[in-house]
């Protein structure tokens, strides 16, 4: 089969590798729409993604969905033909997070697309792709394939979205518009939050947030508008830059949430003492955990809508400019590729 194999910093070769065995609880899968994500951009950009440094090429793509090509004799949830949505999550079910219902913690996680274990498992940009039957999800009236692809990082938007408590009647600050954060504008809303600012510096971005229900969108380094932002009840950090970090510590009410999702740098400036007399509550969010299968019941039932998500998409075997657009481009939200 094919698959696109990163081997360094912008590197991704067209391989052939053999076919996936399918063992007898696992399904063989053919993506047909995988959404490149901020992770598939650090790989791409630098070769490694925080501290998972690859030690030899592996496929990248964990938002996926496709057609089970295969069943393992032991296979009754799916069959061939069925069109599926994939949980990436691989945790191991036995670790103390995993038995406290935290898998998304899961100490020994293997992640598709992902080289934080090894061997390293290869993601979805690749003629098949093996996964355990249980991570298939077969897709309900009410959503596509294309759509399906964006059940990973909705989970995600969802996951920081609990992480706050209650939303609905709260004022809500999100500060980043990218995909993550303007999936958790469409969540909040759908949570009912009585209002909803979204902060960024991109042009692009904020009328993108005011087309997905935003009440404002503001530009965080205009004169004074930062001023404006006060007692928001929650505020979810989806830029990873520190300065949004400390607007939305200012922007709090005393006893405010803040729910830090994008990545940061390893050191950073914050302001310790504003979060301490203010009492804040600080939390953090990582991946996602039992959400999936909600996810995919939001959207099927038209609660979350998904409606302008992917903006760009390009072929299978144009994946490397996929990953040059994205990772050069800013005016967009998800590029997919498209597999037949």
């Amino acid at each position: 089969m094919k698959s696109f194999l990163l081997y360094g910093p912008q590197d991704v070769r067209l391989t052939e590798k053999d076919m996936p065995v399918c063992g007898p609880t696992d399904v063989i899968i053919q993506p047909r729409y995988t959404g490149i994500c901020g992770s598939d951009i650090h790989y791409f950009k630098d070769g490694y993604c925080g501290s998972f440094r690859p030690k030899y090429p592996f496929a990248l793509g964990h938002e996926f969905s496709g057609i089970v090509h295969q069943v393992g004799a032991a296979v009754q949830s799916v069959t061939v033909g069925d069109a599926v949505a994939i949980d990436p999550s691989m945790p191991c079910g036995t670790c103390s997070f995993c038995r406290e219902g935290q898998y998304n913690l899961c100490k020994n996680m293997r992640f598709f697309g992902s080289a934080s274990c090894d061997p390293h498992q290869d993601g979805s940009m690749a003629s098949y792709v093996v996964a355990p039957a249980s991570n298939c999800f077969v897709l309900p009236q009410g959503i596509s394939l294309s759509q399906a692809s964006l059940l990973e990082p909705l989970s995600v938007a969802m996951h920081a979205v609990r992480r706050a408590g209650p939303i609905a009647g709260k004022k809500v600050l999100i500060t980043g518009g990218g995909p993550i954060g303007q999936l958790i504008l469409r969540v909040v809303k759908a949570m009912g939050a009585f209002t909803i600012t979204l902060s960024d510096v991109s042009e692009y971005a904020r009328a993108f947030a005011i087309t997905s229900g935003a009440n404002s969108a503001i530009n965080p380094l205009e004169n004074g508008v930062l001023q404006q932002l006060d007692q928001m009840d929650i505020v979810l950090e989806a830029s990873g830059n520190p300065a949004a970090l400390n607007n939305g510590i200012r922007a709090l009410k005393k006893g405010g949430t803040l729910v830090l999702v994008g990545t940061m740098p390893e050191t950073f400036a914050i302001d310790g003492n504003a979060i301490m007399s203010k009492q804040l509550q600080v939390l953090g969010s990582f991946r996602f955990a039992n959400v999936f299968e909600d996810a995919i019941r939001m959207v099927a039932a038209g609660i979350i809508q998904l409606d302008g998500m992917i903006t760009h998409t390009y072929s299978f075997d144009e994946i490397p400019q996929a990953l040059h657009f994205a990772l050069t481009q800013h005016a967009r939200m998800k590029v997919q590729i498209v597999s037949e």
